[in-house]
């Protein structure tokens, strides 16, 4: 009888290794041909301004290209708002809008 139930857990284990395991490679599979894309076709030099959704937080980019390839994460999402909301904060740093 215990044998069985530690059969059974080895079982279940492995499986939701299997099942996680999936779950992150399909992750890395849907952000490498994202970075790829902007990579082949963005061309932005100039310092852009990103606020991740609606909240009130910013982060000021190197240029637009960054802030694209910041998007292929998932988990977040930079929207390009105007410049002002970033003035004066350094490059890659994740700050209250419109603080300095």
């Amino acid at each position: 009888m215990k044998a069985s139930l530690f059969v059974c857990v080895i079982l279940v284990a492995i499986f939701f290794m299997i099942v996680s395991g999936r779950n992150s490679s399909t992750t890395d599979e849907g952000i490498q041909p994202c970075r790829r894309n902007v990579q082949k076709s963005c061309t932005s030099t100039k310092m852009t301004c990103g606020r991740l959704g609606k909240a009130n937080i910013c982060q000021a980019f190197k240029n637009d290209c960054q802030r694209q390839l910041s998007n292929c994460d998932p988990k977040k999402f930079y929207r390009k708002v105007h410049q002002n909301l970033c003035r004066g904060m350094p490059v890659d740093v994740v700050r209250p809008c419109g603080s300095n």
